[in-house]
């Protein structure tokens, strides 16, 4: 269900679920800047990229355990048919973002880009 794109860093923990009014994805995203968060829907794929930036740090620093990653990520998740894509509607609060997608009868369109709230 969740795919990687190519040249990325790690790929964000996600729950994907059903409810009544459609569907939800929520990636766990702690650290990441909103502006460094890009959506985007084509066809019936979510696709999530962004960037966790490392904060510097002296040149004399040895870590005992590192377990944070950084870097780029991009995931993908597929989205069961049935949904109108666009009612997207995405909030990211306290280092979770949540994508929420309503049921509908008909799909349409080309590639859209989901603002982040």
């Amino acid at each position: 269900m969740k795919e990687t794109g190519n040249g990325v860093a790690w790929v964000p923990n996600m729950d994907v679920f059903t409810h009544d009014e459609g569907v939800v994805v929520k990636a766990e995203l702690a650290g990441i800047r909103r502006e460094d968060l890009a959506l985007t829907v084509e066809g019936n794929r979510l696709r999530i990229r962004g960037m966790r930036r490392d904060s510097p740090r002296s040149a004399s620093t040895r870590f005992l355990m590192m377990e944070i990653e950084y870097g780029a990520f991009d995931a993908a998740v597929d989205l069961p048919s049935g949904l109108d894509l666009t009612s997207a509607r995405a909030v990211y609060l306290n280092g979770f973002l949540r994508v929420e997608f309503s049921r509908a009868q008909n799909q349409g369109g080309g590639p859209q880009r989901i603002e982040v709230a």
